[in-house]
């Protein structure tokens, strides 16, 4: 299903709440499944890019429409948030309008990271458009994503419903109706929003750690959904639980781990083991080449398991985290206020290794390797990136990143192109292709799409 004739009104599908069901505590834990399975969906295969996992043709840079990410956003979440938005409105009930806003906020911004232009103001109009046309990215960026923000966070300050029946937030899976936390979380996705477009705007590095260091404090606020054994993880069933694995983690993200190489030469990283799962009696680690394809390397040991902190079935599905709103400070104050990048920079590491239970004395013994430790006067801006790096496993925002910096030997060093690069003249990968079922449906596409193509966020 498209952003064309099939996304009618969102009650026409047996599988989501019915009309006559429908009400702002039914309609929100769907959209906020739906929005897990949007973020999943752009990361199950794109993670290839920022070469986390590798193994099929997709990191080879094979033609991809991320149709992973198309359906569940246009099909599921893009209808279900702006029901919720229209009916929060109307009975002024802005606890919810502010939740939707925010959440439709970050998955269009993952949308518009991917294809750059795509259809938002003429999409889910049912019958009345059965051929949306595609916004520009940068109108994307300066109107829609800008509004959606900022009308969250508005909303999520003001007065609370006059029907008591709507006063408190119910079925929210993700904060349990605490709107302290939902706007910690809106402006953890507007820090990203305004690192994003300092790529256009260096003013807006200072409001993007201006906006993170008013997010979350600690691990406990990131905002994610949680899945139970009876309801898993999608990774769990794709490569956490399968016989077969199809993609298995890169050398490059082993070697950083290992401390084989790099800014961490000699440190091994204790989220290693936590992180993948080694099999055999070898003392490496040893990941698949990018661009190889799963099964063929003989020596490569490493895979994701059920028992991989992200693969696992009560695993979280991770929108945005504090870690990264730390990342973000260090990156946007790296060149005006070295000392509290540095801190920034220390605190996310221990952040990511809380998160996935590292041991507190690990966490104290890595942050004192003398390769880890620097100083102020001695990070850099590498140092930041490839620890961001680490700690965002899995997550398809590390591509963003990788664009950001046109995949920079001095950010990423090492970081090399698949073994095998389906694009002529072997280029880096740029963007999606459009989304598979797009021609043929849509009759208003935009032209010339390759995925050698810079998107205008990048240029």
């Amino acid at each position: 299903m498209g952003a064309c004739s099939d996304l009618l009104d969102v009650n026409t599908d047996p599988s989501r709440v019915s009309g006559e069901e429908a009400t702002l505590p039914t309609l929100l834990p769907s959209a906020e499944r739906f929005s897990a399975n949007t973020q999943y969906g752009a990361a199950q295969y794109g993670i290839q890019y920022p070469e986390y996992l590798t193994g099929q043709t997709v990191s080879q840079f094979a033609p991809y429409g991320f149709d992973q990410l198309w359906q569940p956003f246009y099909s599921d979440a893009l209808p279900a948030l702006q029901d919720i938005i229209a009916r929060a409105e109307a009975a002024g009930a802005y606890n919810y309008s502010g939740i939707a806003k925010t959440l439709l906020a970050l998955n269009l911004m993952t949308v518009a990271d991917i294809y750059g232009d795509a259809p938002y103001s003429e999409a889910n109009k049912g019958t009345a458009n059965l051929y949306p046309c595609y916004d520009k990215m940068e109108d994307l960026y300066r109107v829609h994503i800008k509004a959606l923000l900022d009308g969250a966070i508005v909303d999520l300050a003001r007065p609370l419903p006059t029907l008591p029946s709507l006063q408190t937030v119910q079925n929210d899976l993700i904060y349990n109706g605490d709107l302290t936390k939902w706007t910690k979380a809106a402006r953890a996705v507007r820090a990203r929003y305004f690192l994003h477009l300092s790529e256009k705007e260096p003013a807006m590095l200072a409001m993007a750690a201006q906006e993170a260091a008013a997010s979350f404090t600690s691990n406990a606020d990131d905002l994610q959904l949680n899945y139970e054994t009876q309801n898993p993880n999608p990774w769990f069933g794709f490569l956490g639980n399968a016989t077969s694995k199809i993609m298995q983690p890169s050398s490059y993200v082993i070697d950083l781990l290992s401390g084989r190489g790099g800014r961490f030469q000699g440190v091994t990283d204790p989220r290693l083991p936590i992180l993948v799962t080694k099999s055999g009696t070898g003392a490496s680690y040893i990941g698949l080449t990018p661009g190889a394809v799963a099964g063929t390397q003989a020596d490569v040991n490493v895979n994701m398991t059920a028992s991989s902190w992200h693969t696992r079935a009560v695993a979280p599905i991770l929108f945005i985290t504090y870690a990264e709103m730390q990342f973000i400070i260090a990156e946007a104050l790296f060149n005006t206020n070295k000392p509290e990048a540095y801190a920034a920079y220390r605190r996310g590491i221990e952040a990511s290794m809380a998160k996935v239970g590292v041991p507190a004395g690990e966490i104290t013994t890595y942050l004192a390797s003398p390769t880890v430790a620097l100083s102020a006067a001695t990070l850099t801006l590498q140092d930041i990136m490839l620890q961001k790096y680490l700690a965002l496993f899995l997550q398809i925002e590390t591509w963003v990143d990788m664009r950001r910096y046109q995949y920079s030997q001095t950010v990423y060093p090492g970081l090399s192109k698949p073994v095998v690069n389906q694009l002529p003249g072997n280029p880096w990968v740029q963007r999606s292709n459009l989304a598979d079922e797009e021609p043929g449906v849509n009759t208003c596409l935009p032209k010339g799409v390759t995925q050698t193509d810079i998107l205008w966020l990048f240029q």
